[in-house]
């Protein structure tokens, strides 16, 4: 029985789900998912040299339309001029399982979430950004890890001349990566930079991983991170 993120065998529970891989033959595994009694994935898999839980981006469910996942703050952080503040808040995961065949080869068996789905619109409706949404603390102190959240280390700068009031950050899963402690259900993203440049923009840049025990995960290769460095404009408001 696991107990967090990483290798699992024979079974698994995690939140309302139990995961249950069954030998059929020498090389053979039904891989099942359940939901209280009912079952609701089903795969059978050739010769799987092993299973993980990972923890994932959530912009897969109930289907992938978007890169961008809004965090918004249920109180507002005011920043002096030219001043900076570090916070910390928590964005939903979703959790992967990994399969692994010969030559190190993965492959993405499933994927599922422990939380509630949100989506909503970031900017104007014409050309606006639609994102995974979530509400989350700004805390001053890295909070207590929870199954299903990552937490992320904000450095908010401001740029501009006057104070600023920060309620909400867009992230882009193109650009973020994630990292966990095997064994627990540990979950970070890198650092991030929020340099806000006037009240209602900001420049998102990303950074290094804010855990050195973190294992960074294997990303598929719709989700490499690009050669260059990238950044997110947040023009439509940042509070």
């Amino acid at each position: 029985m696991s107990t967090g993120y990483g290798v699992f065998e024979d079974s698994v529970v995690v939140g309302n789900y139990r995961i249950v891989l069954e030998k059929i033959e020498e090389g053979v595994v039904k891989y099942k998912r359940y939901c209280g009694n009912e079952l609701v994935v089903s795969k059978t898999l050739f010769k799987p040299t092993r299973f993980e839980l990972i923890p994932f981006y959530p912009v897969f469910l109930p289907e992938r339309f978007t890169n961008y996942i809004l965090v918004k703050f249920d109180e507002k952080v005011y920043v002096p001029t030219k001043g900076e503040a570090l916070i910390y808040v928590e964005m939903p995961i979703d959790i992967a399982v990994y399969v692994y065949g010969h030559y190190r080869k993965f492959s993405i068996v499933d994927v599922f979430t422990t939380n509630d789905v949100k989506y909503a619109l970031y900017g104007v409706p014409d050309r606006g950004i639609v994102a995974r949404y979530v509400v989350s603390h700004p805390y001053t102190f890295i909070p207590e890890p929870e199954l299903g959240k990552a937490t992320v280390l904000i450095n908010i700068r401001n740029r501009h001349d006057d104070w600023i009031e920060v309620g909400k950050i867009l992230l882009d899963a193109q650009i973020l990566r994630l990292f966990y402690v095997p064994g627990t259900w540990n979950a970070y993203t890198q650092a991030i930079t929020m340099a806000v440049n006037s009240p209602v923009t900001a420049t998102i840049y990303y950074g290094r991983r804010i855990e050195p025990k973190a294992r960074r995960i294997h990303d598929p290769p719709d989700l490499r991170p690009p050669r260059i460095m990238a950044k997110t404009e947040m023009l439509w408001g940042i509070n």
